[in-house]
């Protein structure tokens, strides 16, 4: 009986990391307690010991656009140093297979959304995604499209346009710039961060929201060097904040 128990927990182990492999995910033993749903407002989506690790994407390298619809926690794209797209889903529990991302590929468009169902609702963990772009790649993206309620960071990144529709998460746009990037939120902050060299210009509609720029102008709209890059966000009563980039 012992025997046959540890046969039957070695298939198991072995047949787990071949649906790992079979659907490109990695199954991982989590190492952080789930997050109950009183918790979870208060969490660091930047602190991975409270997430478990669901899944690794490959995107093709020709993808130039992307089209993400989140429901909530956060969405990250970022330039590193690799040669390949990555996409990384986590979240502070397991999920079930209906409750991880799905994506779609029509052309050189990337689609990402939360859950297959877009009326499915996760209210009981924070799920977050991130996604990885060359270099190269990330300084000539045409487009960058995100519709969620959750928090949004973009680091490094360049496109022909760029467009963020939110609620009450913060978006952060460092280091990234685009012909025409616009920034729409109910209560989230907007915060950018740009490099002083670089040319861009800010114009900023609220109800609310206040802008606190380095520029220190106190007006809602300015020009800054030859203003290539122009930024247009709106808010109702969220805050935008203009800061220098600082490299790490």
């Amino acid at each position: 009986m012992k025997t046959r128990t540890i046969c039957l927990s070695v298939f198991a182990v072995i047949l787990l990391s071949m649906i790992g492999l079979v659907f490109g995910m990695d199954v991982l033993t989590p190492e952080a307690e789930p997050i109950m749903s009183d918790e979870l407002k208060e969490i660091d989506p930047t602190d991975m010991s409270v997430y478990y690790a669901m899944g690794e994407y490959y995107p093709p390298n020709s993808v130039d656009t992307l089209n993400i619809n989140w429901q909530g926690g956060r969405v990250e794209i970022v330039a590193y140093n690799g040669t390949d797209y990555f996409v990384e889903e986590a979240s502070t529990r397991q999920l079930m297979e209906d409750e991880r991302l799905t994506y779609n590929l029509e052309g050189e468009t990337f689609g990402l959304f939360f859950t297959e169902d877009p009326q499915k609702i996760i209210d009981d963990a924070y799920k977050k995604v991130e996604i990885r772009i060359p270099q190269d790649k990330a300084k000539a993206m045409k487009g960058i499209s995100i519709n969620t309620n959750g928090e949004v960071v973009l680091k490094n990144i360049s496109a022909d346009k760029i467009t963020i529709n939110g609620k009450s998460g913060n978006v952060y746009c460092e280091n990234t710039y685009s012909g025409a990037t616009t920034v729409t939120t109910t209560s989230g902050k907007v915060n950018i961060a740009v490099k002083p060299e670089v040319g861009y210009s800010v114009s900023f509609s609220s109800k609310e929201g206040k802008l606190d720029s380095y520029v220190n102008n106190g007006l809602n709209s300015y020009v800054s060097g030859d203003g290539t890059f122009p930024y247009v966000v709106k808010t109702k009563t969220g805050d935008l904040g203009v800061s220098l980039f600082q490299d790490e």
